[in-house]
This record gives structure tokens, sequence and C-alpha cells, in this order.
């Protein structure tokens, strides 16, 4: 399962530098999130999607704070799932 196109959007999101950048691309990641069932399918989308977003990171280092951050919202997402199971 591949998450393309969510990250393509924070690529672009990321290289444009534009303030609130990063709440807008917390809101794709939501969305792409919440077109997945269950909370298995959801933690399986984020893990594509982080494994995504190391790759990007290896193609463009100077995205690197960008991703940083976006990462740490993805980790959050991920807490929540966590909780919502036990």
């Amino acid at each position: 399962m591949s998450c393309h196109l969510p990250v393509e959007e924070i690529r672009r999101l990321a290289a444009a530098g534009k303030i609130g950048a990063i709440v807008v691309a917390e809101q794709v990641i939501d969305t792409h999130a919440a077109g997945f069932a269950d909370r298995f399918e959801r933690s399986v989308a984020l893990d594509a999607l982080l494994r995504d977003l190391a790759r990007l990171r290896r193609r463009e280092p100077h995205l690197d704070e960008f991703i940083t951050e976006v990462e740490g919202y993805i980790d959050g997402l991920h807490r929540d799932l966590d909780r919502l199971a036990a």
C-alpha cells in the first residue's frame, strides 16, 4: 500500500515553506487516515506513510525539519490508535 498522493502533497507544502503549512499537512494526513475503515488499517496506512516520508527525506534532505514535524504528528496518531485499542 503506497501513500504517494499524501506524500506528494506534504512535499509540496514543505517546499513552499508557507506559514501554516504544518497544519495543512496534518489535515492531509487526517483525511488520508480517515479513508480506512478500522484501526488496524489506519495503523498500516500510517506506517506506510512514515515509510514514504523516509524516502522523501532521502530524496530531498532540505525538507528534513518539516518531515520531522509531520512524523511527530503521525506518531501521535499512532498513540491515539493504541489507546483506543486498549
